[in-house]
């Protein structure tokens, strides 16, 4: 897949931000129907303001759309993580309980 990012800014490309958006079409979080369009992009590992190369870089692997609501939930909870299989697309939420929750990838239909 050829994708122009710029991994080191904050915010994505738009090339960027419109692969991610048609790949997931949804909120990632598990049973959240939001548009991904209507959606923001968020790192799953969180950008390094101060020095951008060491991780969080803003690529599609590192990216998801999160509604309002549940992107406020896991930046001001930090107890709640997420992860996205590369293989599957599957994304898993573990909560501060340690409880897991799976979101499948959006599916296309024709």
């Amino acid at each position: 897949m050829l994708v122009k990012t710029d991994p080191t800014t904050y915010r994505p490309t738009a090339e960027t931000a419109r692969h991610v958006i048609a790949r997931d079409g949804h909120c990632t979080f598990p049973h959240c129907n939001q548009p991904a369009h209507r959606c923001d992009l968020d790192h799953r590992e969180s950008f390094n303001h101060q020095n951008p190369e060491a991780g969080g870089q803003t690529t599609p692997d590192n990216l998801h759309p999160l509604c309002h609501r549940h992107h406020q939930l896991k930046t001001h909870h930090p107890d709640w993580s997420v992860t996205r299989d590369p293989d599957t697309g599957v994304t898993r939420w573990t909560s501060p309980t340690g409880h897991h929750y799976d979101s499948p990838p959006h599916t296309y239909r024709e």
